[in-house]
């Protein structure tokens, strides 16, 4: 039970660092300057969250914003289902290159797209390795609290086609679940 919680506190700095101020603000609304070492960081810590390859997420994210609660937002759960954004079942077969066009020439962005796959199953085997606790508290949990609280978010944060805040989506994603505040202040994504 202990390894729970530190996996929930861990996962709460992960998704900080990685998601809020890295595939979020930083990479996908350009909404502050940060130092290469920054865009490292974030980059490896929101793998740990659950996130996957950062070009993915911010494509996928700004093109929510453009076509936010119709049937091009890709994880809408008016048009792709309620379960299958609750659960982050939801894929993105095609990300216009317009959305992505001023992060992908980033070698950073290119590394961690190229071997996100590798550095995070790289890491479970390691941790295994080291012990289950360890597993647990920095691989499992936090990608199970990501899983979670972002499809609290994809499915709390949108309610009759217009954003909504969720505490509950906030308290699983370190203040993002106020979503609606978020759009109101949707700064241009591109």
């Amino acid at each position: 039970m202990l390894e729970l919680l530190y996996g929930f506190i861990y996962w709460q700095f992960v998704a900080l660092v990685g998601v809020r101020y890295g595939y979020h603000r930083y990479w996908s609304h350009n909404e502050f300057e940060a130092p290469i070492f920054y865009e490292w960081i974030s980059l490896f810590f929101g793998l740990f969250s659950g996130a996957r390859s950062p070009l993915g997420w911010i494509g996928a994210h700004r093109m929510h914003h453009d076509f936010s609660d119709t049937d091009k937002d890709p994880h809408s759960p008016t048009h792709k289902g309620f379960y299958t954004v609750l659960f982050s079942l939801w894929t993105v077969k095609h990300i216009p290159r317009k959305y992505i066009k001023s992060i992908i020439q980033n070698q950073r962005i290119q590394f961690f797209h190229k071997y996100w796959k590798i550095i995070w199953f790289g890491s479970a085997v390691f941790l295994l390795l080291c012990g289950l606790k360890y597993f647990l508290i920095f691989w499992f949990y936090p990608f199970l609290f990501g899983q979670i609280g972002f499809g609290l978010l994809n499915t709390l944060g949108h309610k009759n086609g217009k954003p909504s805040n969720s505490l509950l989506a906030a308290f699983f994603t370190v203040g993002e679940g106020l979503h609606k505040k978020h759009h109101d202040y949707d700064i241009s994504a591109n």
